[in-house]
């Protein structure tokens, strides 16, 4: 379960979700229309969780998951997290 913090009408809202972050932005947009405004800065252990969480379910492949890697300015730090996942 990731906490993620959505920003609606200026306001912030908690949003507990088991899906990725993209499903929640998808599920914030359909529930709130043009009101949602994004989410506050994700912390680097919540991006890294919910995108190990789509490489388990097989929802993205070794490759995805590498290139999604190469753009982010934290890759070492996630890069430790995945590998504290896998045990």
């Amino acid at each position: 379960m990731n906490q993620l913090t959505a920003i609606v009408d200026g306001k912030r809202a908690t949003m507990l979700t088991e899906g990725s972050i993209a499903e929640a932005a998808r599920s914030c947009r359909d529930r709130f229309g043009a009101r949602f405004e994004g989410f506050a800065p994700i912390p680097t252990e919540i991006k890294a969780r919910s995108k190990w969480a789509e490489y388990r379910a097989k929802q993205v492949s070794r490759e995805e998951l590498e290139a999604w890697l190469t753009v982010q300015d934290d890759e070492a730090e996630i890069r430790k997290l995945f590998n504290g996942m896998r045990g």
